[in-house]
């Protein structure tokens, strides 16, 4: 009697359960009817592997405050293009330290000037909408590396964020 009653809780359980061992919650969470449609491509960000890059080589030289500079003072890019900046510092002292960034025009030295009150936690560029891009501090003899997409034509300016290098640290990025 003990084994018909235990065969009747099993049998039970099986139909609650049903026969492929899922639960009610489990159950619950299938679909009531599958589409045979075909799969829609999600949107996503447009894929910048196959664009054009405009890469520039630009350099941080001099010695000292009254030596430094960049070796342009004048950058070209392409509207709209993906650009990649490759800063190296070629400073030899430890203070000689640099950055690259891109401003609207005429705001570089407030952008400066803003970013030496941020100081070197911030990496001295301040939060402001007037910025473009910023790339990383360069110590001496380090290269850093910047990508960001141009805006519209236009004449922009860079700058060097680091205290006092503003004024020998300045140019035009030129968007065609």
């Amino acid at each position: 009697m003990k084994k018909t009653g235990i065969a009747w809780i099993i049998l039970a359980c099986s139909f609650l359960f049903g026969c492929d061992g899922t639960t009610p919650e489990q159950e619950a969470q299938r679909p009531e009817q599958i589409h045979e449609e075909p799969l829609k491509q999600q949107e996503t960000e447009q894929d910048t592997t196959l664009q054009p890059i405009d890469e520039i080589n630009i350099k941080g030289i001099g010695t000292d405050l009254q030596t430094i500079a960049y070796d342009q003072d004048t950058l070209e890019v392409t509207a709209d293009a993906l650009v990649r900046i490759n800063l190296t510092n070629e400073g030899s002292h430890p203070t000689i330290i640099h950055n690259i960034v891109f401003t609207q025009r005429n705001t570089y030295q407030k952008v400066a000037l803003a970013g030496a009150e941020v100081g070197a936690s911030g990496n001295y560029v301040p939060d402001s909408p007037v910025i473009l891009a910023a790339s990383p501090l360069a110590l001496p003899g380090q290269t850093v590396q910047l990508e960001f997409k141009a805006p519209g034509p236009g004449v922009y300016e860079f700058v060097c964020t680091y205290p006092d290098h503003y004024k020998r640290m300045h140019g035009l990025l030129i968007v065609k």
